[in-house]
């Protein structure tokens, strides 16, 4: 991308300030269309543009399938032959929410917050994996003004510790997966009083996270849903942001030492949209559809994904494990299942999807395999 020089000399011994040559002009500060100020903003132009188009979609997880095989490891020079039992997921179909149906759950939810003590004052935090819930708790929050930490999922126990305490938290949104790393931690995080989850939990680990949570005063978990029925039960008017108000805090993923928060306003994620209209926004259409699989812990994932929602942009949930049909069981892998026309990735991930296309491509015909090595 080009860039040009802009303004004077800050200092001698400094040059100019470059900046890229298709806004020399002028920052950037938001997306041409909605006069968005806010993230807020962001998903009531939204959906009153694409009221009824499907926004996000997922897939339910209807088996977990074991199979044991044998693989070769070598140990000292030498080869030894073990068994290890692999696991495969069988998944439904997917299904989507509407942008206004959307609108009305995250509506419900911000509700639902408010009603169990979260405000601007308060420091909320998404430890979860990538999926239409996360968003959901992303956008209750931005209607509410009410300002997210992220976590990634993958986080261990020191790192999650460090971005529950840091910042304060109070509540934390997560999956039945993770509430064991939550629960060795959240002894040491007094601050935290709030934990809602989401899907299918054990009663014996809820069990285990509220005594680990101790005597503090105030300590409720509670279910996404129950969040949402109480929200749609006891309405609350939006509390818009403003530009210069905290969105969220993205902690890294903690590779090079304790994670560090990145605060992020309305004002920062609002220009990066803009910055994405004005470099692809040409090649990006209401009728194409993306993938999202990458942590939306990560800016890339997240700022993608806003670009989609503002755009008008169908996305559906998948996962690096079941991107391809080699991991799954009587159903397409997310790839085949959705076809999508937009992704994002690193390289990893893609030879992932190489070794999942070769390995069909081996299991075909021979004339099939000609072809495809033909070009």
């Amino acid at each position: 991308m080009a860039s040009v020089e802009v303004g004077d000399v800050p200092q001698k011994g400094h040059g100019k300030v470059r900046r890229a040559a298709v806004c020399s002009d002028a920052l950037l500060e938001r997306p041409s269309e909605g006069n968005c100020n806010s993230m807020a903003d962001v998903l009531d132009f939204a959906v009153k543009k694409f009221t009824n188009k499907p926004v996000m979609g997922e897939r339910d997880l209807i088996k977990v399938h074991k199979e044991e095989k044998e693989i070769t490891k070598k140990i000292d020079g030498k080869e030894k032959k073990e068994k290890k039992t692999w696991e495969y997921s069988e998944l439904s179909d997917y299904h989507y929410l509407t942008y206004n149906e959307f609108y009305e759950q995250v509506q419900a939810i911000g509700s639902g917050l408010r009603g169990l003590g979260l405000s601007h004052d308060t420091r909320f935090n998404i430890y979860a994996s990538t999926s239409l819930n996360w968003q959901k708790m992303a956008h209750s929050c931005f209607q509410q003004n009410i300002p997210f930490c992220t976590a990634y999922d993958t986080l261990g126990e020191e790192g999650l510790q460090h971005s529950l305490s840091e910042p304060d938290v109070v509540g934390v949104f997560t999956n039945p997966k993770l509430l064991q790393t939550l629960t060795n931690v959240i002894g040491k995080t007094p601050t935290v009083k709030l934990v809602i989850y989401d899907g299918k939990a054990e009663q014996a680990q809820l069990d285990k996270l509220k005594e680990a949570m101790g005597d503090r005063e105030g300590v409720k978990i509670v279910h996404l849903d129950e969040v949402l029925k109480e929200g749609k039960a006891n309405k609350v008017e939006p509390h818009k942001p403003k530009s210069e108000d905290v969105a969220c805090i993205m902690y890294t993923s903690g590779s090079t030492g304790a994670p560090k928060g990145v605060i992020l306003t309305h004002g920062n994620l609002i220009a990066a949209l803009g910055a994405i209209e004005k470099l692809i926004g040409h090649h990006l259409k209401p009728t194409d559809t993306f993938l999202a699989y990458l942590p939306l812990a990560h800016i890339l994932e997240f700022i993608v994904e806003s670009a989609c929602l503002y755009v008008g942009i169908t996305m559906g949930y998948g996962n690096v494990k079941t991107l391809t049909s080699a991991s799954t069981r009587n159903c397409e892998g997310d790839l085949a299942a959705f076809k999508p026309s937009v992704m994002v990735g690193v390289p990893a991930v893609w030879e992932t999807i190489r070794k999942g296309i070769n390995a069909k491509v081996a299991g075909g015909p021979a004339v099939a395999r000609t072809f495809f090595k033909a070009g």
